[in-house]
């Protein structure tokens, strides 16, 4: 399917659905096979709601079609002195959003959700963090964001003390427990410091710290590093995969870790330098874009890691006019053999940018490398 815009991307709602999105301006509901293009459903959004238009969608999520959240990010012009980013939370209720939450942003902080779940369903919780420098692990907290008519939930997270962590993902489950992904903001080159993950659950030993395993890359080099795109999925806190990069100066590595609720295990390694985009299908499967040494645009892929088997290549579909593949920029699954991508061509100067919406197919007989998806 062509699309008549310039960008946009696929989120992974409950229950199979999927919207596809482009900074409002366009809205589509993706169920089964179908494609149900939504003209109005950016009524209530900025600035519709009284507010200005600086900003942009951060995140969808949730259960369609009663339970669907948006995060609007925003940047705060009131003064010189405390322009800042900060966020706002709708809810989409009778065919409009409806604004239920907003950020702080003042001269004491400014905050953002670092994760966001529903705790018990139709409730959601947000693990919030001050913005303004990197060690904000130690500011973090929870927060009742949206619960109509329900009791409130207790809330089981605890914040680490030491104020040189920072957040790098953070991923939270009905049953209370909440999984952070901290990583030391201050370490000095020689002395890399591993990330650790964090897991808060209802009931003693409340906060458990797990170190995460370094690349052997960094530990031979004695490397500091950062970590860039990091994702934390998965449905239970005993079974999830953490994805992302370590940003070595110039280079990236890729992170690719299983967590079985005790310890880490490695993934099988990928012909890639940097993991973009990463969703967890209702199977199992793991499917992520992949860019290769030099991030080479025109060769990024998708790959696909069904439970219990070996990583499979999805090559994007040819365009017949200049005769070369799609680029993958936003990725939704059901399966390893249900993903939905959105693919992209533009020139050398970032003009005539052409956008298409792909749907995968069952794979090809053996001996096709991983079949192809197509339109």
């Amino acid at each position: 399917m062509d699309l008549q815009i310039t960008a946009a991307d696929l989120w992974h709602l409950e229950g199979g659905a999927f919207l596809l999105e482009n900074d409002r301006n366009l809205f589509a509901l993706i169920q089964g096979d179908a494609v149900q293009m939504l003209p109005a459903m950016d009524r209530g959004l900025p600035p519709e709601d009284g507010t200005d238009d600086q900003g942009s969608v951060q995140m969808i999520m949730g259960r369609w079609p009663d339970g669907v959240w948006l995060v609007w990010r925003d940047y705060d012009t009131s003064s010189a002195a405390d322009n800042m980013w900060y966020e706002r939370l709708f809810r989409y209720r009778r065919d409009r959003w409806e604004r239920i939450h907003e950020t702080r942003h003042d001269q004491s902080s400014n905050t953002l959700y670092r994760g966001l779940w529903e705790q018990p369903g139709g409730c959601l919780v947000g693990l919030l963090s001050d913005d303004r420098n990197e060690n904000n692990a130690w500011q973090a907290q929870t927060e009742l964001l949206d619960c109509p008519g329900r009791p409130a939930p207790a809330f089981s997270f605890k914040a680490t003390k030491q104020r040189e962590y920072g957040i790098a993902a953070a991923l939270g489950f009905a049953s209370g427990h909440v999984v952070v992904v901290e990583q030391h903001t201050s370490m000095k080159e020689g002395e890399p410091k591993p990330p650790r993950l964090a897991l808060s659950r209802p009931g003693p030993p409340n906060r458990t710290e797990i170190e995460i395993p370094l690349p052997p890359e960094i530990v031979r080099d004695r490397r500091s590093f950062k970590l860039l795109e990091c994702r934390l999925l998965g449905g239970s806190p005993s079974d999830l995969y953490l994805v992302g990069n370590y940003e070595v100066g110039a280079v990236t590595i890729p992170l690719l870790l299983h967590f079985d609720g005790t310890s880490f295990t490695s993934l099988p390694s990928l012909p890639v330098s940097y993991i973009g985009d990463a969703d967890l299908a209702e199977d199992g499967s793991l499917v992520l874009l992949g860019s290769p040494p030099k991030d080479n645009p025109k060769a990024r892929t998708i790959w696909i890691l069904p439970r219990g088997s070996a990583w499979r290549r999805r090559a994007m579909p040819i365009d017949r006019q200049i005769g070369e593949p799609y680029r993958p920029s936003s990725i939704a699954a059901r399966s390893n053999d249900d993903v939905w991508v959105v693919g992209y061509h533009e020139n050398n100067e970032r003009r005539n940018r052409r956008l298409a919406l792909f749907h995968s197919r069952p794979p090809a007989p053996s001996g096709v490398d991983g079949g192809a998806a197509v339109p």
